[in-house]
C-alpha cells in the first residue's frame, strides 16, 4: 500500500512512510486535501496496481474577525454600539454570538445577542468585557473562532453631599460654603 495526496485532485505525490493499511490524517490540517491509497500487488514478478477513491478532507476555516473598540461610560449611560472592525470569514455559514464578563475571564452568553454587531444595554454600573464568538458551519461541522474583548469602562459618577442653608445678618461676613465627597 502507499497512501498519497493532493490539494488541487490532480496531482497525488506518495505520503513518506504511509504504507499501511489505514492512514490517519495528522491534527493541524489547515488546507483541504485529498487523499487515496495505490494497492500494490506483484505474482510472479509482473506487479499490477489500482487506486481506491479520491477521499477528500475539508477544512473548515474560520476567523473571527475584530470587534469595536474600548470606551469609557458615566455609571448607568449607554455605550455605543459594537461594530465589525474586521469582518469574520469562515469556509461555511457564519452565526455568532455574544458574549459578556465582569472579571474578562469568565464570559457568558448574552441572550438574543446572535447578529454581527452589538448595542449593549443602556445602565451599566461596572467595568464589562463583551466578545464575539463566530462559528463557520460546513458539512455539518461547526468550528468556532473568538473575537478581541472589548472593554467597556464605567466612570462612577461622583457623590455630593448636600449643606445646610445659612442665615446671616445683613452686611456681615458669611462663612465659606463647603460641599464634601
Amino acid at each position: 500500500y502507499q497512501w498519497q495526496s493532493s490539494t488541487d485532485n490532480a496531482t497525488f505525490s506518495n505520503i513518506g512512510g504511509e504504507t499501511a493499511v489505514t492512514y490517519d490524517v495528522p491534527n493541524g490540517l489547515t488546507i483541504s486535501t485529498y487523499y487515496k491509497r495505490v494497492v500494490t500487488s506483484t505474482l510472479n514478478s509482473n506487479t499490477c496496481n489500482a487506486s481506491s477513491n479520491n477521499i477528500a478532507v475539508t477544512v473548515n476555516n474560520v476567523t473571527a474577525g475584530s470587534v469595536g473598540t474600548d470606551q469609557t461610560i458615566c455609571s448607568g449611560g449607554d455605550p455605543a454600539a459594537f461594530t465589525t472592525t474586521v469582518a469574520s470569514v469562515g469556509s461555511g455559514v457564519l452565526t455568532y454570538q455574544w458574549q459578556s464578563s465582569t472579571d474578562n475571564a469568565n464570559f457568558s452568553n448574552i441572550g438574543g445577542a446572535t447578529a454581527s454587531t452589538y448595542d449593549a444595554p443602556i445602565g451599566l454600573t461596572a467595568t464589562t468585557y463583551y466578545r464575539r464568538i463566530v462559528t463557520s458551519t460546513l458539512n455539518g461541522i461547526p468550528c468556532s473562532a473568538t473575537s478581541n474583548a472589548i472593554t467597556i469602562t464605567v466612570n462612577p459618577i461622583p457623590t455630593v453631599n448636600n449643606v445646610s442653608n445659612q442665615t446671616v445678618c445683613a452686611a456681615s461676613t458669611t462663612s465659606n460654603i463647603v460641599f464634601s465627597g
